[in-house]
């Protein structure tokens, strides 16, 4: 039998695990902080893109099932889900009120999610990808599937899309593109 830790440790993508659709993941948290020598291949590039927070893993597409908390944009995507899982494990101001270290939805999940929880952050999952054609059309459509309202930042629509662009088609081996 395979253990937890091999079911959701780190892999590099493949065509089998996600990477046809664009997104590496989802990782259980505490499986990829657990290999991140040893799977250094499987890191977030250094590039623009999405990354998401969900309570339970899926296949190929994020969906309603994986119970998403968070979804996020950011132009360097390895720095921020740096400071997104620092603050997440509570490496941040000691209430709600007080400002964030770096990550104001790490923080947010921490005080908002985790403490009223009583969730520990290594067990939930991460995901992310860096291949959406728009990255605003693609942020717009997992916002309307986060299952926990943390109050963050609002998501804007995309200027430049009407209707926005189908998930997808939006997300699966395209450059990213980032409209601030």
């Amino acid at each position: 039998m395979r253990s937890h830790r091999h079911r959701h440790g780190m892999r590099k993508a493949t065509p089998s695990n996600g990477s046809a659709t664009g997104w590496a993941g989802p990782y259980q948290i505490s499986s990829y902080l657990g290999g991140a020598v040893r799977d250094s291949d499987a890191r977030p590039p250094e590039a623009p893109g999405l990354y998401i927070v969900s309570e339970r893993p899926w296949s190929g597409m994020p969906d309603l099932n994986a119970g998403l908390i968070y979804v996020g944009r950011a132009a360097y995507i390895r720095y921020r889900i740096g400071q997104l899982l620092c603050e997440m494990c509570g490496f941040t101001s000691e209430t709600i009120e007080d400002e964030a270290y770096g990550h104001r939805g790490g923080h947010a999940i921490w005080h908002r999610y985790c403490l009223p929880g009583n969730v520990e952050p290594l067990s939930l999952y991460l995901a992310w990808c860096s291949e959406c054609r728009c990255l605003n059309c693609a942020e717009m459509k997992l916002a309307l599937m986060l299952t926990v309202r943390l109050d963050v930042m609002p998501v804007p629509p995309c200027s430049r899309h009407r209707p926005p662009l189908d998930l997808a088609e939006n997300c699966s081996h395209r450059v990213a593109t980032l409209n601030l």
